[in-house]
């Protein structure tokens, strides 16, 4: 498939604590920002992280409305 570039303009600051942040987590750039284009554009499927924490949450309903409706 071919590529092209997207050229984006930011701050000095939140391009290096992005880059800082990339690092950190050992994760690639490029990688971080497609991911996030799928994400706003509904092409991802939400991580395992994201699942497990909806799940957690919807828990915690189920108590909390049981304890209202009790």
């Amino acid at each position: 498939m071919a590529e092209s570039r997207l050229n984006i303009r930011i701050s000095p600051e939140k391009k290096d604590a992005f880059y800082q942040k990339v690092k950190q987590d050992g994760k690639n750039a490029t990688d971080v920002i497609i991911d996030l284009i799928d994400q706003y554009l509904g092409n991802k499927v939400e991580s395992g992280e994201i699942l497990e924490l909806k799940q957690r949450v919807e828990k915690l309903e189920e108590v909390v409305l049981g304890e209202i409706a009790a």
